[in-house]
């Protein structure tokens, strides 16, 4: 930013028209007069100038076939001309963006006398070079064209056009259906450019980031980078605020008081701002609709009055809030517990009554997410009612509404019928829905309602007659051959979108896709999958429909490229993650399938099948002491969970020793492997061959020691006992070798222990005939099964018993 005093282009970005600052521009005489029009909010007024009317005539005659280019060329060429003319022809941006969203966001809603240049759509689809990004239907979209030129010129040198820019570019993305590469492009540009500006004060950055993280989070969905702008403008403004619980009631007829949540905000003191933007007190906001339910109280009433109420926070530090709100609706599930942590939010920014578009804001949150619930239904059509008519009042200004919008989430006129769309379908009022849908050109919609009623040949007929119209852009076209393809199950309507686009429509070759994967024709769909995000790479759920087609088809490598696609624009889905860590492991890559089951863990630490999944390949990649945590936390997920195959080869490991992937001696991991086969047995008591390997973990040192020999001992008699519970063991060939085996080794560790305890006769003869017992009922549960003894390996192995078992008869003699 400039290092000047704050100027005129700084209290225009700012929007506070309440401050000190703001008014003493007003009243120093040296604003221009469509200057002090755009300070007013008189945006009208300025569209009599005769700058503006030349260049609108000019613009309208210019080729529509690379418009944005021929109109960032003319204007640059008139610049050249007539230097000094830039900052009128900002003034002039600057007042015709502001109209523009006055005109579809904000109100109070006008009738313009401007010569349009054609339907709204095909004005607005000029911009972008995307063929597939359908505009929305519009008000007066030449004034956008009009902005987009003045903003995206490098000819005018002010400081702050590059940030009217970004939020030129972030309406114009709100206003299409699909994302656009270019705007995207444009994006990045300005942010880089924008970061090497040096704030002057923590105000200024902090409103910036917030409608950074707002661009990241509405648009991309990308939750990392939106957090970090967030905790960034947070910590600028001194912000803190977490979610506690405190004891109140919420029906009316409650008698016991219940822990309720709600908002702790706290707010520090910082150096270094000039309150341009904080002090704002707006009259005549929307209405707070109350809850009229028979049993719920229209809000919590608990028993400390202060847990309640809020402190009265200025405007950024609301916007902070409100994008802290939305932050957490988009990262975390959809469910009742969601529901609970998001109403603090509302209630606090609701009960600040001061900033129009923040308000607003969280009138319209608390009604999309009170829609589905029965007890709500009814305030939350009521309140967006409200918010519609409030579009038509003429208080508050113009310029007190777009304070703070484009930190704000204040849905345009047409998304707000929409919305009523949405509740009437979920109560079941399909008709009602169709109608507010048809009305505002939501074809998609319109087609989703007719097959719910099991209409869809009425959904054919709509869009058949949308073809017809006179009106009909490229881009529209393909979308509604698109449509009608998906409403008739006719694939060469796909086929004449695709050629009627010249090759070039993502759209075409998506809804081509989707008409083979929908049939489980998973082969056929992967290269129209593939030719789809040639075009366009940021349709995420394309990445991973197509990771999955790969998986089915078993073609890995490929599969593997999609899920790491779609890892990079959406890092937080462990399906993901945990898809591509498979794709790793069918590829022979196991080191990086650990990698990414990593990345897993982060997005989903609650799924014990991810931390399976890790815990095996950990094991695989010779990672002991990370299998070792994972199968800790398996047990904190499932007290009981048993894998037998994991267990032994960490055993194997410490008893050879091997090297793990540092370099390090297996042996290094036996304490902690220790510990888990501690904590293991004393939830899975049962399992005799958790015991058997429990055993040989302690067995597994240079030299035994006469405690560890007790516990080898100890962990081998569990181990016997448990394996041969009942008689069914003697039946059958596997199990009674390993009995055999068994017998053997826990005969060994009885003769092992007999031997330390030498001058101690008793206890030498305890070990011993409690040796000879185990062998003796072991042999003869064997010899009853006739059949089995004439198996080689079975006769062998009860030959190697007896033969222990003489050898403990012997040394019984030997001590009596």
């Amino acid at each position: 930013m400039k290092n000047t005093s704050v100027d005129s282009e700084k209290c225009l970005i700012f929007g506070n028209t309440q401050t000190n600052a703001y008014n003493e521009i007003i009243n120093s005489g040296t604003l221009s007069k469509d200057k002090k029009n755009v300070f007013k909010g008189n945006y009208v007024d300025i569209l009599q100038n005769d700058l503006f009317v030349r260049l609108y005539n000019e613009f309208e005659h210019l080729n529509r076939s690379n418009f944005n280019s021929n109109i960032l060329e003319h204007i640059s060429d008139f610049l050249n001309l007539n230097p000094l003319e830039s900052d009128t022809i900002f003034t002039i941006g600057i007042a015709c963006y502001q109209l523009f969203l006055q005109a579809n966001w904000t109100g109070p809603l006008l009738k313009l006398e401007l010569k349009s240049w054609g339907s709204s759509t095909e004005v607005v689809e000029n911009l972008v070079s995307d063929l597939d990004c359908v505009s929305k239907k519009v008000l007066y979209p030449e004034l956008l064209v009009f902005s987009y030129a003045v903003f995206n010129s490098d000819k005018i040198n002010i400081s702050t056009r590059i940030w009217w820019q970004i939020r030129m570019l972030s309406t114009l993305q709100s206003l299409l259906n699909e994302l656009s590469n270019d705007i995207k492009n444009m994006f990045e540009e300005a942010f880089e450019k924008i970061d090497r500006f040096i704030w002057e004060t923590n105000e200024e950055e902090a409103l910036y980031r917030l409608e950074q993280s707002k661009i990241y989070l509405s648009h991309y969905g990308n939750v990392t980078k939106a957090s970090n702008y967030l905790n960034t403008a947070m910590k600028l403004l001194g912000l803190e605020h977490s979610l506690v619980g405190a004891l109140g009631k919420r029906t009316k007829f409650q008698v016991k008081e219940l822990a309720q949540l709600t908002l702790n905000v706290n707010s520090l003191k910082t150096e270094n701002n000039e309150n341009l933007l904080t002090t704002y007190e707006c009259n005549n906001l929307p209405d707070d609709c109350v809850l009229d339910d028979e049993n719920r109280l229209p809000d919590i009433k608990f028993s400390e009055e202060s847990a309640g109420t809020f402190p009265k926070l200025n405007s950024l530090q609301q916007a902070a809030i409100l994008n802290s709100l939305m932050l957490e609706l988009k990262s975390k599930p959809k469910d009742d517990l969601q529901f609970e942590e998001l109403q603090p939010f509302i209630r606090c920014l609701v009960s600040q009554k001061s900033v129009w578009s923040i308000h607003v804001s969280a009138l319209l949150q608390r009604s999309l997410l009170e829609k589905d619930s029965r007890r709500s239904v009814e305030r939350a059509m009521q309140q967006i009612e409200s918010l519609v008519t409030s579009l038509e009042i003429s208080c508050p200004l113009n310029v007190e509404r777009l304070y703070l919008f484009h930190c704000s989430y204040v849905s345009p006129s047409w998304q707000l019928k929409a919305n009523l769309g949405y509740i009437m379908l979920s109560i079941g009022a399909i008709q009602s829905a169709l109608d507010w849908f048809l009305a505002i050109d939501m074809w998609e919609e319109c087609v989703a309602c007719y097959n719910t009623q099991g209409h869809r040949h009425k959904a054919a007929e709509i869009l058949e007659n949308e073809l017809k119209s006179s009106n009909l852009t490229i881009a529209k076209h393909i979308l509604i051959l698109c449509l009608l393809g998906d409403a008739t199950d006719n694939k060469s309507l796909y086929e004449e979108a695709w050629k009627l686009s010249g090759c070039r429509s993502s759209r075409a070759q998506k809804h081509w896709a989707f008409y083979y994967y929908a049939r489980k024709e998973y082969k056929d769909s992967i290269d129209h999958f593939k030719n789809s995000l040639k075009i366009n790479s940021l349709q995420e759920n394309l990445w991973f429909r197509l990771g999955f087609a790969c998986m089915v088809e078993e073609r890995w490598s490929e599969a593997a490229e999609a899920y790491r696609r779609y890892c990079d624009l959406e890092s937080d889905c462990f399906e993901a993650w945990n898809n591509l860590a498979k794709c790793y492991i069918k590829s022979d890559q196991k080191s990086r399938a650990y990698y990414a089951l990593k990345e897993a863990i982060k997005c989903n630490y609650e799924n014990w099948m991810v931390w399976d999944n890790l815990m095996v390949v950990s094991v695989d990649c010779g990672c002991f002491e990370e299998a070792i945590k994972c199968y800790h936390r398996l047990l904190d997920l499932r007290s009981k969970h048993v894998d037998f195959e994991v267990l032994s080869i960490l055993v194997q490991a410490v008893q050879k020793n091997v090297k793990d992937e540092n370099g390090r001696p297996a042996m290094e991991h036996r304490k902690s492997l220790l510990q888990l086969f501690g904590r293991l047995t004393s939830q899975v008591q049962n399992e005799g061959e958790i015991w058997k390997l429990y055993g040989h973990l302690e067995a597994a040192v240079p030299t035994l020691s006469k405690e560890s020999a007790d516990k080898v001992l100890h962990h081998l008699q569990y181990a016997h006992r448990f394996i041969t519970q009942g008689n069914k063991w003697a039946q059958e060939k596997n199990s009674c070798l390993t009995v055999i085996e068994l017998s053997i080794e826990l005969a060994e560790a009885y003769i092992g222990c007999s031997n330390m305890v030498e001058n101690n006769n008793d206890q030498k003869k305890r070990f011993l005939s409690s040796s000879k017992l185990m062998l003796v009922s072991a042999i003869s549960q064997i010899e009853k099964e006739k059949e089995l003894i004439e198996n080689p390996e079975i006769s062998e192995g009860l030959q190697k018993i007896k033969t222990i078992l003489n050898q403990i008869k012997h040394q019984l003699s030997l001590v009596i």
